[in-house]
């Protein structure tokens, strides 16, 4: 996966890591009125919320994701 260091800044203030083999489910979620959070469920049932400074920014994070746990029926479309 290529990250963006933009992207890459939002790490170094989590309070813990997950793998990609953890991720379950993904959701777009509203943040001050704004398309511009992703929520992320693991396997064992811990949600993280990221809000992100805009939309693209957005993208480029769930794009980075694997593709499991996306789709309509979890918030976001395939096609992301």
């Amino acid at each position: 996966f290529i990250l963006f260091l933009q992207v890459l800044a939002y790490v170094d203030h989590l309070h813990g890591k997950w793998h990609f083999l953890e991720i379950r489910a993904v959701f777009s979620r509203r943040y001050l009125l704004q398309n511009v959070a992703i929520e992320i469920f693991t396997a064992n049932r811990t949600a993280v919320m990221f809000a992100f400074p805009d939309h693209i920014t957005m993208k480029k994070v769930v794009n980075a994701l694997p593709r499991v746990g996306i789709g309509i029926r979890y918030g976001l479309n395939q096609a992301r």
